[in-house]
């Protein structure tokens, strides 16, 4: 193949990704219109999509092994496709962020990070009894305790339909621990927001929650979601211990001013 070629439904989409989880779970078959496959020589395939952020904001992904990829981003159809598609942001395999942002430049804001997804329910874990449902009354406290405990977070409380907050409290209902879960374009149950109360570390409340929230999740869906920075070596054995894999580990990049905050929801 000498450029890229556009995709015009879902279902094209989830075969040229060999059923990539991403494209599966994540971006779903609502994704916008056309999506681009580019092949190299050697078989390998690329693939350019739209996929919003968690917040919703419009943006696209790139996938791929670096000859496919160099071919895709460097066909000039796909660059006008993402210049004039109204995407705020651009997401790519982290060991290529030089190869895309060549031909793709966005900028510098934005962070490294890791989708990771697990179809299994995880084993049950002490503390888990004592985690609770959040009302939307208490939108106050979580983003309060949010900002203490993990001012990076893109969990949003409460800004959107269908997403559900638990946590845990201690016997004075001071919050100790809280984590949210809302819908991918995808319709899987996408976890943000797990944080807990620096005083409270090292008793097993983060895992409850995120066991709670991805038993809930699996159990109605049948899968669960969740990003993760990829600094955070902690969390990623945690995660790693309840079931979930790494289905992709990203770059992702945004033009200025579109990067959501948490005071934003």
């Amino acid at each position: 193949m000498t450029g890229a070629v556009p995709l015009t439904s879902y279902d094209d989409l989830l075969e040229a990704s060999g059923h990539h989880p991403v494209v599966e779970l994540d971006v779903g078959p609502d994704a916008p219109m056309p999506a681009w496959v580019a092949r190299d020589g050697a078989g390998g395939t690329a693939l350019a999509f739209a996929r919003s952020s968690d917040h919703g904001v419009p943006g696209a992904s790139l996938l791929g092994p670096p000859a496919a990829l160099a071919v895709l981003v460097a066909d000039p159809a796909v660059r006008r496709w993402f210049d004039d598609g109204g995407f705020r942001h651009l997401s790519r395999p982290q060991a290529l962020d030089d190869l895309v942002e060549a031909h793709l430049p966005v900028g510098s804001v934005g962070g490294d990070w890791e989708w990771m997804w697990t179809r299994a329910a995880p084993p049950v874990v002490p503390g888990e009894e004592r985690v609770v449902t959040l009302a939307q009354d208490t939108r106050d406290e979580v983003v309060a305790l949010l900002l203490e405990a993990s001012p990076r977070t893109h969990g949003q409380p409460f800004a959107r339909p269908g997403q559900r907050w638990l946590g845990v409290r201690d016997d004075t209902g001071r919050l100790l621990a809280c984590g949210g879960s809302e819908p991918s374009t995808g319709g899987t149950p996408t976890l943000a927001g797990i944080a807990v109360a620096p005083d409270a570390r090292r008793q097993g409340l983060g895992a409850a929650v995120t066991a709670a929230l991805t038993r809930e999740a699996v159990a109605r869906t049948g899968a669960c979601a969740l990003g993760m920075f990829s600094d955070n070596d902690g969390a990623r054995r945690l995660y790693r211990r309840l079931g979930f894999g790494t289905g992709m580990v990203w770059r992702s990049r945004w033009r200025e001013g579109s990067l959501p905050r948490l005071a934003d929801g």
